[in-house]
């Protein structure tokens, strides 16, 4: 209900809640969108952890997607909904790529507020130049940023197995089935192995159940690996 006629509604709350156009907010133009940035996490601080695990777990999940396009393999096709959720610490330099980007831009938006308290340039007066907008905005980049390294990533990390570095393994079957050469691990999920052999430029996609020891062979090397007979578990000759 509004005040009663006559009344005094100059410090009326209620009048200034409702909002008949005779009061209108001022907008501090000059405020922070880092500073907005932290009285948001204070005040929402469960929600803003969720949305940021599950937007760092998405990108984490991306590079995944990329890399596995260039064996064309769709990823999700193997994948369980726990795979899903921890993929941003199955590839953890993400949480990195966001990081960087964000502690930047909170420094050049101290560095702003610092030179706006001695200067007024005109483009505080434009309507659009708001804290949450430039707040909105900051945040996409942050996630831009963090998408096109996590794809640069995912593209090396491609180029250095096809190359053929990476952790070569011993692989044990339990269907009998060997290969005389030992491949690569590339990628597992909760219910598959993803193996990649280099000199026939072939992927293996195994299930995990269908294996019976897999060995990783932790020295570097700097030629191809010789056979390998992993069905049988006998220990492979590698050329170093």
């Amino acid at each position: 209900m509004s005040p009663r006629p006559g009344g005094d509604v100059s410090n009326s709350s209620e009048f200034a809640t409702m909002g008949s156009g005779e009061y209108r907010a001022e907008i501090d133009r000059r405020r922070s969108a880092g500073v907005l940035a932290l009285e948001i996490a204070r005040r929402h601080t469960g929600l803003i952890l969720v949305l940021t695990y599950l937007t760092v777990t998405v990108v984490a999940r991306m590079e995944d997607v990329w890399f596995f396009r260039h064996f064309r393999i769709n990823i999700f096709n193997y994948s369980d909904p726990e795979d899903f959720f921890t993929a941003s610490m199955r590839n953890s330099e993400v949480w990195l790529f966001f990081l960087v980007p964000t502690l930047i831009l909170f420094g050049v938006s101290w560095f702003l507020s610092k030179r706006l308290t001695s200067e007024k340039p005109a483009i505080l007066a434009a309507k659009w130049n708001r804290p949450g907008l430039r707040l909105a905005l900051s945040a996409i980049v942050v996630v831009a940023v963090a998408a096109a390294a996590t794809s640069f990533k995912a593209k090396q990390r491609f180029g250095r197995v096809e190359a053929g570095r990476g952790r070569h393994v011993t692989f044990a079957r339990t269907d009998g089935v060997s290969y005389d050469e030992q491949p690569l691990l590339i990628g597992t999920t909760g219910s598959f192995f993803f193996l990649y052999y280099v000199q026939r430029k072939v992927t293996e996609i195994v299930p995990v159940e269908n294996t019976a020891l897999m060995t990783v062979d932790l020295q570097s090397k700097t030629g191809n690996p010789a056979p390998a007979t992993g069905a049988t578990g006998n220990t492979p000759r590698l050329n170093r």
